[in-house]
């Protein structure tokens, strides 16, 4: 039995709400990555891809398996990076042109590539029957584990399960390896863990070497023969869906397996979804269902009611990060479009998450992570978007267009990383590599989808993204909603999550002296604290201290003009403790109280759930001015987020300013200037030649300090001309790409809101 957590952390950061799915499809293209556990890297991957990884495509004989084609899973094993999905063929673009590709090859759902040229192995072209492949692991002495749906390799029945040779240059490369015989009978393997010998299994397959049992098995994994002494039995699927497993993960030590799916309870016991498995230590061990179970996840969606669609535990196996479908609750709180974190450790039947971050009504398909840093891929538009409904809503909303990075500790996301793609129905699999898998790679993380844009540019399904920087990197930033109160949960006003987090908060506008107090999370001006280097938590410019700065237990807490008082440095302890420096003593929400305009103390640490503040653990943004897209609280027809562009990319005096579907394109990257100016280029935002009148035109301009090339926000995200008093304006509110902005008299209406980029 796993201890249990001294506290059970059950808050839900003040990020995003319920969110939806291009739904129908969804589910049934989403599969699971499966890959080796435990890739810790030091920092954040860069957001541009490198340019070289293959191109993948359906083919002519693919069929509706590769509707749409799309890549699925990949493994990196020894030199090479296998690749896996719905295709049949892929090639190496030309260097001089990386969209384009001089020929293709062959690829029946899957292939390897060299990951530091591109170059596809000519030799490892596994003839399988059918696809697709949804699901891959790294196998002993160069060798991949692959599930799917076919019924042959290589002209030998192997159903749904094989385990080739990747072995560049070697007349073994894309051979099966002898003596390994599973066959996964009456449906698929969608996905795969490995620990030593034991092989994990699971999907819709209803035998196993003839044997019955649906949706999860352990087998050898040298002979692939079923282990009876992993026995579970899932029953009670959710309406209108079949028994299976849709997600796993396996902790990096091999002890621990979650799974989720369709069920709503394992061997006869309830737990609704997701499910934690002991597995006693490997192949031949008995393995036990562990006493873990989260009613809200017992709640459905309004769309798909089998919503859970990836699971991956963190690099030290003590939490775990659920990414769901849904649309949005029916009735009731529930994890629909969302991503969680859960703890490992927490232990009985009302288990809730640590944190939740909502699309707003967008399904997410795939999860990785990497240490500091969760990865979440999907057809979201935003991150932080508790209040929407396919559309952006909250202050702190990111436009991340179908991957994002949230920080692990806060469950915010990265507002300053955002390489964006096409989004289609989307990012299928995410999969971080260490350091050192070829020369001079400092690791990074290898993504797989269904559209040929990814990071602004062009690739075709599968994209590699390098960490360019190989030291650790300084934590730390923006907390946009507030520090919230890890483990207690307050009232319901305005939400429709049945949760309400509490954060820290101003009492006032920022002034000395105002009390620190807990409130409901509103992701408002007076919960937008920043850590700095430091140790001083700060808002508005004025430091986080205790009254007077007096150092007793019980002493109150108020915001202080930053002086270097060591009553404004606070440390982030055991326990997510908040440690103030000038007492040793804990920020305190007295008496664990969840009611608004409680004022916080200093007390002595007692590691209680009222002294539990996370802190950001990710890498901090870089320095500013902030780069990004600027893009329009309206939707296009086609439901795609409007930005900001030049068109064509030109960068050129007068070249015109216009609305198109956002791409995270070098044409849509805006910086926003300390003197005010909106530049993409070095040029600056304007009106045609300077012109102040309704309905004036927007162009870039050399900058020359006019005053109509100064902007400056205003309310309800209004971007207000400083030499008109006009605000940008999307005419008739039409969205249709091409469309080009003007200025016209301030009206608040949602033509006129825009969000910027920040860090």
């Amino acid at each position: 039995m796993r201890p249990r957590l001294a506290t059970v952390v059950i808050a839900c950061s003040t990020i995003a709400l319920s969110g939806a799915a291009s739904a129908a499809t969804a589910s049934a293209s989403t599969a699971a990555q499966a890959r080796p556990n435990g890739v810790a890297l030091p920092g954040v991957v860069s957001s541009t891809p490198v340019s070289y990884t293959p191109n993948v495509f359906a083919g002519t004989t693919c069929g509706t398996a590769c509707n749409p084609s799309t890549v699925y899973s990949t493994a990196v094993v020894g030199s090479e990076v296998v690749v896996a999905g719905a295709f049949t063929q892929a090639c190496t673009p030309a260097p001089a042109t990386y969209a384009q590709c001089p020929s293709t090859v062959t690829a029946d759902y899957i292939f390897a590539f060299d990951p530091s040229t591109g170059a596809i192995d000519p030799n490892f072209a596994p003839a399988l029957d059918q696809g697709p492949v949804f699901a891959l692991v790294a196998g002993p002495n160069d060798t991949v584990y692959a599930g799917g749906a076919f019924t042959t390799v290589n002209g030998v029945s192997q159903e749904g399960l094989d385990q080739l040779f990747v072995t560049p240059g070697q007349p073994t490369d894309g051979q099966t390896v002898p003596g390994f015989n599973a066959q996964m009978g009456g449906g698929h393997v969608r996905n795969l863990a490995l620990n030593g010998n034991a092989l994990y299994a699971g999907g819709t397959f209803k035998t196993v070497d003839g044997v019955k049992l649906k949706g999860i098995a352990r087998l050898n994994a040298t002979t692939g023969a079923l282990d009876s002494s992993f026995q579970f039995t899932l029953g009670t699927p959710t309406v209108g869906a079949s028994l299976q497993v849709q997600a796993m993960s396996l902790t990096p030590d091999g002890s621990m397996l979650a799974i989720g799916g369709s069920f709503q309870s394992v061997n006869g016991q309830s737990t609704p979804r997701i499910a934690l498995i002991n597995t006693g230590g490997g192949l031949g061990s008995t393995a036990t269902l562990d006493n873990w179970s989260a009613p809200i996840l017992t709640n459905n969606c309004a769309k798909q009611h089998n919503y859970v669609n990836g699971i991956d535990f963190s690099p030290d196996g003590s939490f775990f990060v659920v990414v769901t479908t849904g649309f949005h609750t029916a009735g009731g709180p529930a994890l629909c479009d969302t991503a969680s974190r859960f703890e490992t450790g927490a232990t009985g039947t009302s288990i809730q998450p640590t944190w939740i971050n909502y699309s707003g009504a967008d399904s997410f398909d795939s999860v990785a992570v990497a240490g500091t840093v969760a990865y979440v891929g999907g057809h979201e538009r935003w991150l932080n978007n508790e209040c929407g409904q396919n559309h952006v809503c909250e202050s702190n909303s990111v436009l991340v267009d179908g991957i994002g990075a949230i920080d692990t500790q806060t469950g915010l996301t990265l507002p300053w990383w955002q390489p964006g793609t096409r989004r289609g129905n989307g990012v299928a699999s995410l999969n971080p590599y260490p350091a050192g898998v070829f020369p001079g790679s400092n690791g990074g993380l290898l993504l797989g989808t269904d559209v040929n844009i990814i990071g602004g540019s062009p690739h075709s399904e599968l994209a590699m993204f390098p960490l360019t920087n190989g030291g650790t990197e300084t934590p730390g930033g923006s907390i946009p909603s507030g520090m919230f109160s890890q483990g207690r949960i307050g009232g319901t006003p305005g939400t429709t999550d049945g949760v309400a987090a509490m954060c820290i908060d101003d009492a006032g506008n920022g002034a000395a002296g105002d009390a620190v107090q807990l409130a409901t999370c509103d992701n408002g001006s007076t919960q937008n604290w920043t850590i700095e280097p430091g140790g001083t938590i700060q808002i508005n410019s004025q430091c986080l201290d205790t009254a007077g700065e007096a150092t007793t237990a019980g002493t109150l807490t108020v915001l202080g003009t930053c002086n270097g008082s060591s009553t404004q440095v606070w440390t982030q302890a055991a326990g997510n403790t908040l440690v103030n420096q000038g007492s040793g003593l804990c920020l305190d929400d007295p008496g664990a109280s969840t009611t608004d305009d409680t004022q916080l103390q200093i007390n002595p640490c007692d590691g209680t759930i009222e002294q539990t503040w996370p802190l950001p653990v990710a890498q901090a943004p870089p320095p500013p001015p902030a780069t990004g897209p600027v893009y329009s609280d309206l939707l296009q027809k086609d439901e795609q987020v409007p930005c900001m562009e030049d068109m064509g990319n030109k960068a050129k005096s007068g070249n015109k300013v216009q609305i198109d579907g956002c791409l995270e394109e070098p044409s849509q990257e805006w910086t926003l200037e300390s003197d005010g100016t909106v530049q993409i280029h070095g040029l600056c935002l304007e009106p045609t030649a300077g012109g102040t009148a309704k309905g004036t035109l927007v162009v870039i301009d050399t900058c020359d300090g006019a005053a109509t090339q100064i902007w400056a926000p205003g309310a309800n995200y209004g971007l207000i001309n400083q030499g008109s008093n006009k605000c940008l304006t999307d005419p008739t509110s039409n969205t249709v790409s091409g469309t080009q902005l003007i200025i016209s008299p301030c009206t608040l209406n949602k033509s006129q809101e825009w969000r910027l980029p920040n860090l």
